[in-house]
């Protein structure tokens, strides 16, 4: 029986919403494991201690993968490979790397270590900041590992034993497929909800309710961190768009020809794919 994965000392580099969610979540298993933060920004790190979110705060990347068992890249994903190989360059050769990223062919492709083991925790929200992190983020949600061809079997059955330790489950799909789906099911409907934003009249700012609300939640997400993520998976989200205006122009004609009857069938098909997912 392979032994349980328990690493003594955990680097988070990036201590936000993920990184610091991350760290509360893990220290309900961990409780002897030492939680070394870094951000750019003082401040941040402050923050993160004064939480109690980190034990302690590194001053760069390097002090901070110094003698950690695993290191996790919790940083915008176009920044994610830099910080990834300076990390590798000081930790120990043995190290476990993982990352948070919600794309992951471009990472993978840039990341030639057998130690990295690329993963997206499909969790989060519209909010920020280690302020906002929760040990509960993780439970019961769906953590993605894409292995890539250089990824070591045995850091790969690590990694799968280091996220499981949140509270999610973990399930393993290539790169290329991860950024398939993640286009259709967040990256796209992110834009979707600031589309549906940017038409609100000013003068109807009153009549907004509970949907409209629903629908925009996730506009409200931080633009530099969306604009990352959907230059880095722009092929995949523009084979999402085409597909949606193709349904677009669908839905246009049956509304121009007052077809009523498609019209219900339209709205009755996506209510039933709506509830195949509850």
């Amino acid at each position: 029986m392979t032994p349980p994965f328990l690493p003594k000392r955990v680097a988070i580099l990036g201590v936000g919403l993920l990184g610091g969610s991350l760290a509360l979540s893990l220290r309900r298993k961990l409780p002897q494991t030492q939680f070394v933060g870094y951000s750019r920004s003082e401040a941040k790190r402050r923050l993160a201690i004064d939480l109690g979110v980190i034990d302690v705060a590194a001053p760069s990347i390097e002090e901070a993968s110094d003698h950690s068992d695993v290191i996790v890249v919790a940083a915008p994903v176009d920044k994610i490979a830099e910080v990834a190989n300076l990390a590798a360059a000081a930790a120990p050769p043995d190290c476990l790397i993982t990352d948070v990223g919600s794309t992951k062919a471009t990472i993978v492709d840039a990341i030639s270590l057998p130690n990295f083991v690329a993963a997206h925790p499909i969790a989060g929200s519209e909010k920020t900041g280690a302020q906002n992190a929760t040990a509960e983020l993780f439970d019961g949600k769906l953590i993605v590992i894409t292995p890539g061809p250089m990824t070591d079997s045995a850091k790969l059955q690590a990694c799968e034993q280091f996220w499981q330790l949140t509270g999610g489950r973990t399930v393993q799909l290539s790169p290329a497929e991860h950024d398939a789906h993640l286009a259709a099911v967040s990256h796209v409907p992110h834009l979707m909800s600031s589309l549906v934003a940017r038409l609100l009249p000013d003068a109807a700012g009153d009549l907004v309710g509970s949907g409209w609300r629903d629908i925009t939640r996730v506009a409200a997400g931080d633009p530099t961190l969306w604009t990352a993520i959907c230059s880095e998976n722009r092929l995949a989200i523009l084979e999402q768009l085409k597909r949606l205006t193709d349904d677009v122009e669908s839905l246009t004609a049956i509304l121009r020809n007052a077809d009523d009857q498609r019209l219900h069938e339209w709205l009755r098909e996506a209510q039933m794919l709506k509830q195949a997912t509850e």
